[in-house]
């Protein structure tokens, strides 16, 4: 396996000043990362940069579900169920990051209607969900408003990793994958396009060529989107927040899906292992920087989750977090707003609106064929993109975060190879001190908080 460092990407720097590529790819959360994975692996050169941290924006804030959809099929999205759960099932089977999780939905007083959600999962079942439990009656499990409770089978990942996973399979393909680089512009030039990046790192500026950008920017697109192909007003940005607890907060052994008493929108509470997760919120925003949690989110989420156990309004949360969604069209409300995704094409771009962690294998696919239909003669694979790298399940170690997932700081460590501070937050004081222990012993240096010799 290839080193994939600090210190390689330094070299990476270097020689992608002045050089070619096919396709420059911008963002590196799940789809920009699935994107670069997939033109690799059609043995396209790509160059994957992002501003930050791989999946360090709204890939690493999602409810951590790879899941169909039960609300997309109450809306009447059955497509986009199908191809959800199909695609949730390929990821089940390849992948150790994904793992299976069942799933309490409640029926009761403001909750889903027993007829409704029987027939719903019957449905979803058909879709490829897998087939429900019989109707269980509420004897004390959860509060007297819930009547009772179907069971169902969906999965959760590491979604951070799973981006983590990409990219390292892109770098293995011989993809340029460089994190911390920003996207500055370009102009157009014979034969494509030039860009101006910067090393945020060194604040070293450099150019490259290629024949073609994938913006694949999440959040933050909309500075990106070419000339007049899309309306502005139809990239709508929609913020999701979670709380984190001690699983000692929750009792109860399986995840849970109910509607909000407050306003009646689908949430749920997820136990992981050492903590519950709960959320989320779906609210529309201005800023893709829209990252605190308010006291009033705070408090929505709070409410909402008593319905499952009152502990959650009576206790503080451990950690919590907030990510902004891409969403396409227009109305009045983000949770009617389609969560499928949308590719605005012009002669030099290819520009990605959503698409979830789910989905990215689907977007990056089409991306993919998109793209070797103008710019490569060579044959697209049908099963792309593959995790060419497979890590380990759920927590890998100190040193392959450094020397072979490009982790430059210790927050990359914890927070996008780790998972401590989403899965185990009580230890994040003593993983840092492993991380630094680590660096010392290694001749490691850290500069402005980053990774150098």
């Amino acid at each position: 396996m290839k080193q994939f460092s600090y210190f390689t990407r330094s070299e990476d720097v270097q020689n992608s000043s002045g050089a070619s590529f096919d396709v420059l790819v911008v963002g590196g959360g799940i789809i920009g990362s699935g994107v670069a994975n997939a033109l690799s692996q059609c043995g396209i050169r790509v160059i994957l940069v992002d501003r930050s941290d791989f999946g360090s924006g709204t890939s690493s804030k999602s409810s951590k579900l790879i899941h169909g959809g039960l609300r997309y099929l109450a809306q009447g999205r059955m497509k986009l169920t199908r191809n959800l759960l199909k695609e949730r099932n390929y990821l089940l089977k390849h992948s150790e990051v994904v793992r299976k999780e069942t799933f309490d939905i409640l029926v009761g007083k403001g909750q889903f209607g027993k007829l409704s959600i029987r027939a719903g999962l019957i449905l979803y079942g058909l879709l490829g969900g897998g087939r429900p439990t019989r109707y269980i009656e509420n004897k004390g499990e959860y509060p007297e408003d819930v009547n009772g409770y179907f069971s169902y089978t969906d999965c959760v990942t590491d979604d951070a990793y799973l981006t983590v996973m990409n990219v390292v399979s892109a770098h293995e393909n011989n993809a340029v994958c460089l994190n911390y680089v920003s996207f500055q512009g370009l102009e157009r030039v014979a034969g494509g396009i030039k860009a101006q990046l910067r090393d945020i790192i060194t604040g070293t500026e450099f150019e490259i060529q290629a024949k073609m950008l994938i913006n694949c920017a999440g959040a933050w697109i909309r500075g990106l989107v070419p000339g007049n192909k899309v309306n502005p007003q139809t990239i709508r940005l929609s913020k999701g927040v979670h709380l984190i607890y001690p699983r000692s907060v929750y009792p109860g052994k399986n995840s849970v899906a109910f509607k909000s008493p407050v306003d009646g929108r689908q949430m749920f509470v997820i136990p992981r292992d050492k903590v519950v997760i709960v959320g989320t919120t779906d609210t529309f925003t201005d800023s893709p920087d829209d990252l605190e949690v308010t006291p009033e989110e705070r408090d929505y989420v709070k409410k909402s989750c008593a319905i499952v156990s009152d502990s959650f309004a009576k206790a503080d949360p451990m950690v919590e977090y907030a990510g902004i969604r891409t969403l396409y069209g227009k109305g009045s409300s983000p949770g009617k707003l389609s969560r499928d995704f949308k590719i605005i094409e012009d002669d030099i771009s290819i520009t990605v609106i959503g698409g979830k962690v789910t989905d990215y294998r689907r977007v990056a696919s089409k991306v993919a064929k998109l793209v070797s239909s103008r710019i490569h003669m060579g044959k697209v694979l049908r099963d792309i993109p593959r995790l060419d790298y497979p890590g380990l399940p759920w927590h890998n170690n100190i040193e392959t975060a450094i020397n072979f997932e490009c982790a430059v700081t210790s927050s990359d460590i914890m927070e996008r190879r780790l998972g401590t501070y989403f899965f185990d937050p009580e230890r994040l004081e003593e993983t840092s001190k492993h991380i630094l222990e680590f660096l010392e012993k290694n001749n490691v240096k850290i500069d402005n908080g980053f990774f150098h010799i």
